[in-house]
């Protein structure tokens, strides 16, 4: 799952979503032009987003607490950790809860 596809979901009509949200490469123009911190929070929010896709539906232990671990990053409130799912959204100006219910990950 990618990050436009989260935003994008499919069977959704281009007139709901055309002008509701802004990507983060729509907002900070190419990935390698945008600031290495942002660059790197995309990194992490890819890699994130990766780990919860891949071991989402894992039955061994290792692939388990991945998931947990992730999910827990996912749902977690706090902004004191400058790398912290809400101030990565922050920064990238995306709506965390908007994210976490795509993902169905809102409680």
């Amino acid at each position: 799952m990618t990050l436009e596809s989260i935003l994008y979901p499919s069977g959704v009509s281009n007139s709901l979503t055309q002008g509701d949200i802004i990507l983060p490469s729509q907002h900070f123009g190419s990935p390698r032009k945008g600031a290495p911190e942002q660059r790197l929070m995309m990194a992490v929010l890819h890699d994130a987003l990766d780990c919860l896709n891949k071991h989402r539906f894992a039955t061994d232990s290792r692939g388990r607490r991945l998931f947990h671990e992730t999910k827990q990053w996912f749902l977690a409130k706090g902004t004191e950790w400058p790398y912290s799912f809400e101030c990565i959204c922050g920064v990238l100006d995306l709506d965390s809860n908007a994210v976490r219910q795509r993902l169905r990950l809102a409680p």
